[in-house]
């Protein structure tokens, strides 16, 4: 096996484990600090739009340093990161009241603001990768699966499952960079 294609596996699944898990610490911290300056709480489209955006930032920071050699323009992968997220927690703020009403809060109301911010984040970042990888399509339902899922089960555990799934999607997607991969 060349050493271009094994780089693209299981390593490449840790370090983007890792950099995603590291960010979002990092981001929270970050983030519920941004968004207490704007408002005293992360409440309201505001200062929940900021926070979603230095979360984004903060995850799509540590996500670049694995990404910057395998796809390029890689640097524009924090500014998607950052967009999608500032986009996604200021809809989830937008829609709070009524959607956990109707959905009743809980682990089902986690997965639809996990889908919504995933799909958004994952849009954002297609928009990065599309002309580079083949079928990069998929990484917008990757990005919506894992942050779905990190949302539902919530805590540091659903988030880590979350990270899994998305890295491995994203092993499958950038194998697809290498010329003896189909």
């Amino acid at each position: 096996m060349p050493a271009e294609r094994r780089r693209i596996g299981w390593r490449l699944w840790l370090w983007w484990v890792l950099a995603t898990g590291v960010g979002w610490v990092l981001g929270l911290a970050a983030g519920l600090a941004v968004g207490f300056a704007l408002g005293g709480t992360v409440s309201g489209i505001a200062s929940q739009s900021a926070f979603g955006a230095v979360l984004g930032a903060s995850i799509g920071m540590l996500q670049w340093v694995v990404l910057r050699r395998l796809i390029s323009r890689a640097g524009f992968w924090v500014l998607a990161t950052a967009a999608g997220m500032g986009l996604g927690f200021a809809l989830i703020s937008a829609v709070t009241l009524q959607a956990s009403a109707a959905l009743g809060g809980g682990p089902l109301y986690g997965l639809v603001n996990g889908v919504l911010v995933g799909t958004l984040v994952g849009a954002m970042q297609w928009l990065v990768i599309r002309s580079q990888i083949s079928r990069a399509g998929w990484w917008v339902f990757a990005s919506a699966l894992g942050a779905g899922v990190g949302f539902a089960l919530d805590q540091v555990a659903g988030q880590l499952v979350g990270i899994a799934l998305s890295g491995t999607a994203l092993v499958w997607l950038l194998r697809r960079l290498d010329p003896g991969t189909g």
